[in-house]
């Protein structure tokens, strides 16, 4: 499967990698940024790849054989990531990155539930090892103003229409009954499909993403030594805002400093040959 990892010029530059470095890459996916990482910090650094989807984690892996140093893949999510170096006799690290979101693998892979091109079991987990709740579930249990409430976090207007239609659908099983439930209940007014938001609002509920990234932002005097870099790549404004708002947190706190007055964005050229990249944006920190 193919994966381009986003804004890899600009990685490097944000964190100032060097020989030796040992480096987080926290959010593994397909591998490329581990690779990538891997090359900077060349035989004599060691790179720790962790991943909440221990399927995209077994992929990164085959994605980095023949890396030019070391790479150890870990299970885990933000919330349990010192937990978890601590478990491999790993201290504080030279620099941390995030590239927050799903890969592509996810949205190609109907049965993982992600995407409204695709049918499957309406599931949308990262990690399928566990028995937390799937999209499915959420979907079901929940009462119509709870489900309307959550729908309406990515500024979803029709919240109210979209989750009336859908308890009048119960159960809920499929992404095609998903997506197709709301595509009868409110009109399509653009390019995207009416369900869109709703889909992001779902996966998000069902990973706890936003409470996930505060909690990578907590850890991180824990994770990082003072002076190494840390590099945040949201993909939309919620994941944008919870970036800013804890980077300014820690700003104010004397516990990092803001690099990038601005955000980073992908070039032009990056975004022709990468059309995925367009709504990158990159911020970066320095622990103190």
């Amino acid at each position: 499967m193919q994966h381009v990892s986003v804004m890899p010029v600009e990685t490097l530059e944000a964190l100032q990698l060097q020989s030796g470095f040992s480096v987080v890459d926290a959010t593994a996916g397909m591998g490329g940024h581990s690779r990538l990482l891997s090359t900077a910090v060349g035989p004599s650094g060691h790179v720790y790849a962790c991943d909440t989807d221990p399927e995209s984690l077994r992929m990164a892996e085959a994605n980095c054989a023949g890396s030019p140093g070391p790479i150890s893949f870990l299970h885990t999510p933000f919330s349990r990531l010192r937990m978890t170096l601590n478990a491999n006799n790993v201290g504080l690290v030279d620099a941390l990155m995030a590239d927050f979101g799903t890969s592509m693998m996810h949205f190609q892979t109907g049965e993982r539930g992600f995407s409204l091109m695709h049918d499957g079991p309406l599931d949308m987990r990262l990690d399928r090892t566990g028995n937390s709740p799937t999209a499915a579930d959420l979907v079901n249990s929940l009462s119509e103003k709870e489900l309307a409430d959550l729908i309406y976090t990515t500024g979803e207007r029709r919240s109210r229409a979209i989750a009336r239609a859908l308890v009048r659908a119960r159960p809920v099983v499929t992404m095609k009954q998903f997506a197709s439930t709301i595509l009868a209940a409110v009109p399509r007014t653009g390019k995207l499909h009416p369900a869109t938001l709703a889909c992001l609002s779902l996966r998000i509920a069902t990973n706890h993403e936003y409470l996930e990234i505060d909690a990578l932002i907590s850890q991180l005097s824990s994770l990082v030594r003072p002076g190494g870099r840390v590099a945040f790549i949201t993909f939309h404004s919620g994941e944008d805002l919870i970036a800013k708002t804890g980077s300014r947190r820690l700003a104010k706190e004397g516990i990092a400093k803001l690099i990038n007055k601005h955000v980073l964005v992908p070039t032009p050229e990056e975004v022709r040959r990468n059309p995925a990249s367009r709504s990158a944006k990159m911020r970066v920190l320095e622990m103190l």
